[in-house]
């Protein structure tokens, strides 16, 4: 279906030679531009009947005489059926409408025009040729030229016409210019150019939150919201993380593989947050991952509501990378391990060098900022050489003196070789039971 797009100015542009009375000549064609798009359904305002035999009236009988009851919309609405709910009960027929305007223009779709060149004069018209380009802010794109390989002749009240189309990616104004070249019947070569100009909106609002953890991994929230007119249907959700990442899409229901949002229609103004977990590809040189800001992008694929095709890919997804420090210390557990009041319990510890020189790293303990988790056994424990982006591994006994939720902490690390020191007050949380039966349920 097609919408006429009115032209805001026509100019007639001729030879620079031949300024003359030739331009204010009415020209043998016109040109009409239309923009092709899907109709629409009509909406109706739907009259419920149910027959009643026991109260007659006039109004009744008369509708009963013109045998209403055979329509669709004569059957009123069951309330407790409502998988028996049609179409036509939510005012909408089953009849198209052609568009009334011009439309909404978004991001992401696709742009077709239907160009018709008409010969209005009596005369037949030879070599015409048409060339349709559309401008945006930064370029030019040519859809169609015809100029080269031109029609040999138009008859009167004949018309050219040609379809184009261009996927939209850019935001803004643009500008569809078509020109009309042609021989008169005097042999003179004629042309005229018109503008159609249009806005481009952008139909999805993305935005982002980040959080950054200590081993490296990133918790990426997406935001998405529909700004657009009308109703979308996402077909596509996808991210593509960057060359330094993999990740885990956490919206979906594990069990059945099902979107935890159930169906994909959101609503003009709806908002959806997404939620990603990014991990580094190599763990075990993870540096550039963890200073890169570099994310990835969101590829998103929708419809409209009546089936039209929209893609939108992001920009490179970006962060503020956290300061990443010489040395980090990370808490690991060979085993599930239940910590129990005044019973020692063992916890390892890895310590990982992101410098580029070796170290020779000795980990020892500050036991006035263990709080109430001691150390058992040595104070000093000898990590040994540690290469550049390598780590080392050691297992540490701990005392727990209370129960409850209780920090690990008070632990130093140096490097020999440089005097590099690094104070751990907070290592992790551990939760203490005061009694073997007991459970984290009894205690809390």
């Amino acid at each position: 279906m097609s919408t006429v797009i009115h032209s805001p100015r026509q100019s007639s542009v001729s030879s620079p030679n031949s300024q003359s009375q030739d331009d204010q000549l009415p020209h043998l064609l016109s040109l009409k531009v239309m923009r092709l798009s899907r109709p629409q359904l009509t909406s109706t305002l739907p009259i419920y009947y149910e027959s009643n035999t026991e109260k007659t009236s006039p109004l009744v009988d008369g509708l009963e005489s013109l045998n209403i009851s055979d329509l669709t919309a004569s059957h009123p609405i069951d309330r407790n059926q409502c998988n028996e709910i049609q179409i036509r009960d939510f005012g909408l027929s089953q009849m198209l409408k052609l568009p009334s305007a011009f439309g909404n223009i978004y991001l992401g779709e696709n742009f077709s025009t239907f160009i018709s060149i008409n010969n209005e004069s009596p005369f037949a018209v030879q070599q015409v040729g048409v060339k349709i380009e559309l401008q945006t802010s930064s370029q030019r794109f040519v859809l169609s030229d015809t100029t080269t390989t031109p029609l040999t002749a138009l008859e009167p009240q004949k018309t050219y016409d040609i379809t184009v189309a261009h996927e939209i990616k850019e935001l803004g104004v643009h500008i569809l210019v078509c020109s009309v070249h042609y021989n008169a019947p005097d042999g003179k070569r004629r042309h005229f150019r018109k503008f159609y100009k249009f806005q481009v909106s952008n139909p999805l609002a993305v935005k982002t939150k980040l959080n950054n953890l200590i081993d490296g991994r990133v918790f990426l929230e997406a935001q998405l919201q529909n700004v657009s007119a009308g109703p979308m249907f996402l077909e596509r959700m996808k991210f593509e993380p960057s060359e330094h990442f993999v990740f885990e899409d956490l919206n979906q229901v594990v069990t059945n593989n099902n979107s935890v949002f159930g169906d994909s229609f959101i609503h003009p103004q709806d908002i959806r947050q997404y939620l990603y977990m990014l991990s580094p590809k190599d763990d075990q040189n993870d540096r550039i991952s963890r200073t890169t800001n570099a994310l990835g992008k969101l590829d998103i694929v929708w419809r409209s509501y009546m089936g039209d095709l929209g893609r939108l890919q992001t920009s490179q997804l970006t962060r503020k990378a956290p300061m990443l420090e010489d040395l980090e210390v990370q808490p690991f557990l060979q085993e599930p391990v239940r910590v129990i009041l005044e019973h020692p319990f063992k916890l390892g510890i890895r310590v990982k060098n992101h410098s580029a020189e070796n170290m020779k790293l000795v980990l020892t303990a500050i036991k006035t900022k263990m709080g109430s988790v001691l150390l058992s056994g040595l104070s000093s424990v000898q990590l040994g050489d540690v290469p550049a982006n390598q780590s080392a591994e050691t297992q540490l006994e701990f005392f727990p003196l209370t129960s409850g939720l209780q920090r690990v902490g008070g632990l130093r690390v140096m490097d020999l070789l440089s005097g590099y020191t690094k104070d751990i007050d907070h290592v992790c949380d551990i939760f203490v039971l005061s009694h073997p039966n007991d459970d984290i349920e009894s205690i809390i």
